[in-house]
């Protein structure tokens, strides 16, 4: 047996990457990973809490950057450029939820998942491609959501943000392809993410449950009865970002345990 080549195919040593929105949640594992792997780790978020503890002690590079703000953002990437001298990896994570009937939907509520998840990320690729243009490589995953293929109640606005993203991925991979700039997304379904822990939380105190009672009403939405583990997300940003994902570009994986089938 010999899987020296298979360790080839995960190693990001020497590489740059910045994670929106990883203080805690699937950014957080993914930043870890990302750090597992090698690579050199900037986490970038609106707030920094009890929850950011569980990143790696070696990822010091932690900054407070709103995504909507274009100005910090390109200030941002200018910095990590000029620090490093390069700008690899890009994995637009940041992003909140809001939950409504069309019939009473708060519109305001419905323009600000708009901002943070799609115009953020938007923003992002913007001023981080430019230097993975110049460079002649770069790794881009757009973190979406299994809500991109699902017609769930209450979900407008987060699914028509993870839709325009999941699209948004298809054209960025064109337009950036003759760069070697690769863009990917992701699109999970429910994970262990403290918004779930806290949806769990409600529905237990809701609906009179234990925490496994409710945790098996979500579950119960996908043919594998289960919810995804952060880790599980992490591990396919580091395949996409690896060598593994050399031949990918323009794509939306469904990560769901059977809850999207394509």
């Amino acid at each position: 047996m010999n899987l020296k080549r298979f360790s080839k195919l995960f190693d990001l040593s020497g590489r740059v990457a910045v994670v929106t929105g990883g203080a805690q949640g699937n950014g957080q594992a993914i930043a870890n990973a990302l750090d597992d792997a090698g690579a050199t780790v900037v986490v970038t978020d609106i707030v920094y809490g009890e929850l950011s503890s569980g990143l790696h002690e070696r990822i010091s590079d932690r900054r407070i950057m709103d995504v909507t703000d274009e100005a910090a953002v390109e200030k941002t990437m200018r910095e990590v450029f000029g620090k490093y001298g390069h700008l690899d990896i890009l994995i637009n994570n940041a992003g909140i939820m809001y939950k409504d009937y069309i019939y009473d939907l708060d519109i305001e509520r419905f323009r600000k998942v708009l901002d943070v998840n799609l115009d953020g990320t938007v923003i992002c690729t913007k001023h981080a491609c430019k230097y993975m243009k110049q460079q002649r490589w770069g790794r881009i995953i757009n973190i979406a959501s299994s809500q991109t293929y699902l017609c769930s109640e209450t979900y407008s606005a987060y699914a028509a943000s993870k839709s325009a993203i999941s699209h948004l991925t298809r054209i960025w991979g064109n337009e950036l392809a003759p760069y070697n700039v690769l863009v990917n997304g992701l699109c999970p379904c429910f994970g262990k993410t403290p918004m779930m822990e806290a949806s769990i939380e409600r529905v237990a105190r809701e609906k009179g449950l234990d925490y496994q009672g409710a945790y098996d009403y979500f579950a119960q939405a996908v043919p594998l009865k289960r919810i995804l583990e952060l880790d599980e997300v992490a591990n396919w940003v580091i395949a996409l970002c690896g060598e593994l994902g050399d031949a990918s570009t323009g794509c939306n994986f469904a990560i769901t345990c059977g809850q999207v089938q394509l």
